[in-house]
C-alpha cells in the first residue's frame, strides 16, 4: 500500500506566552504538536487554542477492547496485556490511506498546571517508541520499557513516516515534561 509519508494541513493557533502576551499562528500544520507554539516552537506557557485541518494517512492499532485488562486502571496490569502500540497484542491495524481530519486543543492556566482537552486527529511519528515491541521489567515501580528490534505492528520501512490517529483526552494538566 502506498501511504502518504507526512500529513499536510493548515493550523490556526492562539496562545498566551510569557507575561500572558498573546500570539497567533495561521499557516502550515506543525506535526507532532498538540499545543499552540510560538514562532520558536515554545509551547504556550499559559494555554491557548489550536485548530488543525489535516490530510494524510491514518494508521492505528485497534486494541482488544473486550479483554478485562483493557479496562483496568492499574498500569502494570494494563500495559503489557493491552498496550495497542507496543504489546503486539492488538486486534488489527485500522488504515485509511487518504483521510481528511480536524484536531482541536484548548487549555488555560498558569505555567505548571493547565486543565484542558483535545479531540480529533493528532499526528505521530513512526519510530521505535510508537511501533516496536516492549519487554516490561517486572517489579520496577516505574516500569522500565526495553524496546526490542522487532515491530509490534507495521513494517520497518514505515519508520520516519508521520501518520494521523484519532484521539480524545480531558486532563487536569496538559503541560508536558514538568
Amino acid at each position: 500500500m502506498n501511504y502518504l509519508k507526512k500529513p499536510i494541513g493548515l493550523s490556526f493557533e492562539l496562545g498566551l506566552g510569557e507575561n500572558h502576551k498573546p500570539f497567533i499562528y495561521i499557516g502550515k500544520q506543525k506535526v507532532r504538536q498538540i499545543r499552540p507554539t510560538d514562532k520558536n516552537l515554545v509551547p504556550a506557557l499559559h494555554g491557548g487554542i489550536k485548530i488543525d485541518f489535516t490530510y494524510g494517512t491514518m494508521r492505528s492499532p485497534i486494541p482488544k477492547f473486550w479483554k478485562k485488562e483493557f479496562w483496568s486502571r492499574e498500569y502494570m496490569v494494563k500495559e503489557p496485556a493491552t498496550n495497542r502500540w507496543n504489546s503486539g497484542n492488538h486486534w488489527f491495524v485500522l488504515t485509511l490511506p487518504r483521510c481528511v481530519g480536524m484536531f482541536l486543543f484548548a487549555a488555560y492556566g498558569p505555567k505548571k498546571v493547565q486543565p484542558g482537552f483535545y479531540f480529533g486527529f493528532k499526528t505521530y511519528e513512526v519510530d521505535k517508541i510508537s511501533q516496536n515491541l516492549i519487554d516490561y521489567s517486572a517489579g520496577n515501580p516505574e516500569v522500565q520499557a526495553h524496546y526490542k528490534d522487532e515491530c509490534a505492528w507495521g513494517t520497518d520501512a514505515e519508520k520516519g513516516n508521520y501518520y494521523m490517529v484519532f484521539s480524545l483526552a480531558f486532563r487536569k494538566d496538559m503541560v508536558d515534561n514538568k
